[in-house]
Order: structure tokens, then sequence, then C-alpha cells
């Protein structure tokens, strides 16, 4: 498992490149949120840049999975989430889910952190003890920023 610094810096690098396009928010700086291992998982976080927000996921590296570029499911608790998997030399193999894009509608590092500490808290949550919920879809970007706002999924 890469460290939450060695993640930062690669996408702090990015940033350099990003700096002058209109997706770009100057109030927020890149802070990969909440990064650690799951069990059977590999490691997880929530990853805010000036330009995205995206669940960030590295795979055990003995996982079984399709081709960078190629999508794969990240298996929680909570609901399956579609990724798109990327190898790079320095991370690794490594997969993102889009939560936002563009990061206008955040003011500040401190809101984009309190939308990324929810979207943790929801993905992380083992359901309580009842019937086995419907897996029949994925849970789509909408419908998690609709629970994380307080709304019905």
């Amino acid at each position: 498992m890469h460290g939450r610094e060695a993640i930062e810096a690669h996408y702090r690098v990015a940033g350099a490149r990003m700096a002058g396009l209109p997706v770009y928010n100057p109030a927020l700086t890149v802070e990969l949120l909440g990064w650690r291992a799951v069990e059977g998982v590999g490691a997880l976080g929530v990853l805010i840049t000036p330009w995205c927000m995206n669940l960030f996921w590295q795979p055990p590296a003995d996982a079984e999975l399709p081709a960078s570029g190629e999508r794969a499911v990240l298996s929680l608790p909570s609901g399956d989430y579609e990724c798109t998997l990327h190898e790079d030399e320095r991370l690794g193999r490594h997969a993102s889910a889009s939560l936002c894009s563009p990061m206008q509608d955040f003011p500040g590092q401190a809101e984009a952190r309190a939308m990324a500490g929810e979207v943790l808290r929801l993905i992380l949550a083992v359901p309580e003890a009842g019937p086995e919920p419907s897996r029949s879809g994925l849970l789509s970007r909408r419908a998690l920023f609709r629970r994380a706002l307080g709304g019905a999924s």
C-alpha cells in the first residue's frame, strides 16, 4: 500500500499542470482523506483536488482485475462501486470513482473535507442486521451524494 503522502505528492504535480484551467478551484488543495487499509479490499480514501473529488482505491497486489482503463467493482458492505483502473509507474495499480467534478461548488477546503468525510462514512458503513439489502445495481454517484446530503437513496 502506498502512503498518503506519496499519493498526494503525485496529484500535486498534476495540479501544477491543471492550475490555469477553468475547472481548477484555487481555494482547494490536494488531500487524501481517510486513507486506510480495509480487510479484503486493499486501501481506500477520498481524494480531494482543486479539480475533482474521487474515491481512490488501491486493490491488493494479488487481486485479479481487468487491464488499466477498464472498469472494476469495489464491493463493500454498503454497496458496489464502479471504479476505473489505472496503472502508474509511481503509484502502481489503483482505481478511482468520480464523486464530484468540477469543484467550483466548494468555497474552501473545509467544505470539501466535510463532504469527503460524509462519503467515507457512508461507504464504510456496515448495514444493520436485518433483511439482506438488494444489490441489484451499482450505487450511482448521484445516489451516494443524495445520501451524503441527507436525502433518500
